[in-house]
């Protein structure tokens, strides 16, 4: 076996904020002391070590209860060929998260058709019996089918379970765990993401190996995660490298093929001569399809045809860790379904480009007009808006009167009218002239987007879709709202006469 493949092959794309204090370090002691059920001991490799120094960055004193003091990366995926490295990465970042670091609910989920999951349990179990020093901070574990999980004394959980279009609506986890991620839907992403909102210092963690034709969700984190955008960590295994001929069919013994090029499975493989021998994927290689071995060995994604409404990097590369410092609008709707309800605001960053967030997204609807007037009391506001027609229609009498009182503009918008903010936030996201704040709400929602036909424009299709469009529609109805009134405002003869 060469030399160069017994070393352990850095990732292709590493993408990450600074590290800072982080306490990754001490993580990876701590967890080289399990001892494992065959007697060896859990200790972390060299890139294992690297991703929990990134996952784990954060200023000093960081845990998943500091409110005040939030981990760098609220974002982390770990794409990797099987068998190598991720899932045990992750398992080592829970373990420290929840008897380290006091997370109070960690959701690990897979694939609803894959036993993923319950391996993991089972491997939790396994930590807990051969360390005495955690089994006897455990209250007790769980082992009913589809209910599995581990409860420690102080009351923080692990949950493990398949995921679901509805998995998730009634947590609320400091850390969700997606291992399988390339069988990540816009829906169930659209269940287990907005179960952090609430939560003091959240993370997401990602795993898995290279996406599949429809895997949209995992597409939109890879793309800008190798753009490195702010607040992910990504690391990526796979071989970049390309056939000799564009003409190349994949076939065993073909000249310049890649996929029988052994130095690039070691490049893609960072387990490969320790984990992993080559006879083994040689064995791969002569029993899996070309397309397959590509995917799975190599980390070649499976590409689509046809792209996304707004395509993943073009809207990763709006994605700041900026704020807004000056007038916002604001815009409020609903979900189909009346689950969930949104206000989103857009003002302009310190760059003077318009920046839009999510100010809130919860549960039900009796909220919005207290949030929308509470933003209405504490910042400049130039409008207020929502849809004329749909669910949040209902809402129209009790927000047009708390513009009433404070004296705020209130605009109700049309289907022809938002079909031109549509029109209006495509071209921002094209022209690069709007930034956001990677959240993933809204990246779900972008991801499952399709476009419904108004006349000749469009708008967000908002029944025929995976995950509900309501973060991305308020989003949309709040920069376009911006855009109309800072225009009014900029040319304004009375501007800033008192």
């Amino acid at each position: 076996m060469p030399a160069s493949m017994v070393r352990e092959a850095a990732p292709a794309f590493f993408t990450h904020p600074d590290l800072g204090d982080s306490i990754g370090d001490d993580v990876a002691d701590w967890v080289g002391t399990l001892q494992l059920g065959n007697g060896e001991f859990f200790v972390p490799d060299v890139n294992q070590r690297a991703l929990l120094r990134a996952m784990f960055a954060g200023p000093p004193g960081v845990t998943y209860q500091t409110r005040d003091k939030k981990w760098f990366s609220s974002q982390v995926a770990v794409v990797a060929p099987r068998q190598n490295l991720k899932t045990a990465t992750l398992e080592m970042g829970v373990a420290a998260a929840l008897w380290l670091l006091d997370a109070r609910l960690v959701v690990w989920t897979a694939h609803l058709y894959n036993p993923a999951a319950a391996e993991t349990f089972l491997h939790f179990k396994e930590l807990i019996d051969c360390n005495p020093h955690l089994s006897r901070n455990v209250k007790r574990v769980l082992e009913a089918s589809g209910g599995q999980g581990i409860e420690l004394m102080n009351g923080a959980r692990i949950k493990f379970q398949a995921r679901s279009k509805n998995a998730g609506r009634s947590l609320s986890g400091d850390l969700i765990v997606m291992d399988e991620a390339y069988a990540l839907s816009t829906a169930e992403a659209g269940a287990l993401i907005p179960t952090r909102s609430a939560r003091p210092n959240s993370q997401i963690w990602y795993g898995s190996s290279a996406g599949h034709l429809d895997s949209d969700q995992l597409r939109l984190i890879r793309d800008r995660g190798r753009d490195g955008v702010p607040r992910q960590t990504y690391a990526e295994w796979c071989s970049t490298a390309e056939c000799a001929s564009d003409r190349c069919n994949h076939e065993i013994g073909e000249p310049g093929c890649v996929l029988d090029d052994v130095e690039e499975w070691a490049k893609a493989n960072p387990a490969l001569g320790s984990r992993i021998d080559v006879d083994t994927i040689r064995d791969e290689r002569v029993s899996m399809s070309s397309l397959e071995f590509a995917r799975e060995r190599l980390g070649w994604w499976d590409e689509p045809s046809a792209g996304q409404v707004i395509p993943g990097p073009r809207w990763a590369a709006c994605a700041t860790d900026g704020a807004i410092v000056g007038p916002v609008c604001v815009f409020a709707d609903i979900a189909i379904d009346r689950s969930v309800s949104v206000v989103a605001v857009c003002g302009n960053d310190a760059d003077g480009i318009p920046q839009v967030e999510l100010a809130d997204m919860a549960a039900g609807t009796d909220w919005v007009t207290d949030r929308v007037s509470q933003i209405v009391g504490r910042n400049e506001v130039l409008a207020v808006g929502a849809r004329s027609a749909g669910p949040v229609a209902s809402l129209l009498p009790e927000l047009k009167g708390v513009c009433e009182e404070s004296d705020t503009e209130f605009v109700k918008v049309g289907s022809g009218d938002f079909a031109g903010m549509c029109g209006l936030f495509f071209d921002a996201v094209s022209g690069k002239a709007l930034r956001h704040r990677n959240d993933p709400r809204v990246d779900a929602a972008l991801t499952a987007a399709r476009a419904h036909q108004v006349l000749d424009a469009w708008s967000w299709e908002r029944t025929k879709v995976d995950v509900d469009a309501a973060p991305l529609v308020a989003a949309t109805g709040a920069f376009a709202l911006h855009a109309q009134r800072s225009r009014v405002v900029e040319v304004d003869p009375l501007q800033n006469i008192w």
